[in-house]
């Protein structure tokens, strides 16, 4: 098992701060989308799990999976999916690759020629060295 860097203990406005795809996975759980499921920043991890029936291992380990994911580096070439680039049409001018320009909290933000898109690894791929800038 991963490395333990959620804890019950830990409210939800800490697990924001440790890692941006802490939203992703209160989401997947159907957590914090509206106002029947809403969540406080300050209710504990431990809480969740007691108030809305989710095993806390399962909550704990999803989250804890987000630390387990690839990592990538300023300055790592980077390209969108094509599932989510054939879904936002605004993307389709958009250069074929970028660069990672910063990461904070497990979120990156990457520059596409005059686009700067956020998201987390999972939301870009790594191009290889040596692959032609788009």
């Amino acid at each position: 098992m991963s490395k333990q860097y959620f804890t019950p203990e830990m409210t939800v406005d800490e697990a924001f701060k440790l890692h941006a795809g802490a939203r992703r996975v209160f989401a997947r759980f159907h957590l914090g989308g509206c106002s029947n499921c809403a969540i406080s920043e300050s209710h504990t991890i431990g809480a969740i799990s007691d108030d809305y029936g989710i095993p806390l291992t399962m909550l704990l380990e999803n989250l804890n999976a987000l630390f387990d994911q690839g990592t990538l580096a300023i300055g790592d070439r980077v390209r969108i999916p094509d599932e989510i680039r054939s879904r936002i049409p605004q993307l389709a001018n958009v250069p074929e690759t970028g660069e990672i320009t910063g990461v904070e909290s497990g979120a990156y933000t990457a520059d596409f020629g005059d686009v700067r898109l956020q998201g987390l690894a999972e939301d870009f791929i790594a191009v290889e060295p040596g692959v032609a800038a788009g």
